[in-house]
């Protein structure tokens, strides 16, 4: 089994280099946040989204991130015409 990157002392922030290079040095991924240096913006609005439930085949939430799988079947694209 791979190795998961979490919050833990085993897999902690201290540890994602291992996993994933990139993520040694200031420009992590997965970022770490400090809540007490998150600032509110008032002018940002409400992120949001929707999908269309007969396009989606499935939802898999791991605890970490939500992944949805689309049915590409479905067109929903309009085309452009200035």
């Amino acid at each position: 089994m791979a190795k998961e990157w979490g919050y833990a002392n085993h897999n902690g922030p201290d540890h994602w280099h291992e996993i994933y290079p990139i993520a040694k040095g200031d420009n992590q991924s997965p970022i770490e946040l400090h809540s007490k240096d998150i600032k509110h913006d008032p002018s940002l609005l409400p992120w949001s989204t929707s999908y269309d439930p007969g396009s989606c085949k499935t939802i898999l939430n791991n605890g970490k991130t939500c992944r949805v799988v689309f049915d590409d079947t479905f067109d929903r694209s309009s085309k452009y015409d200035p």
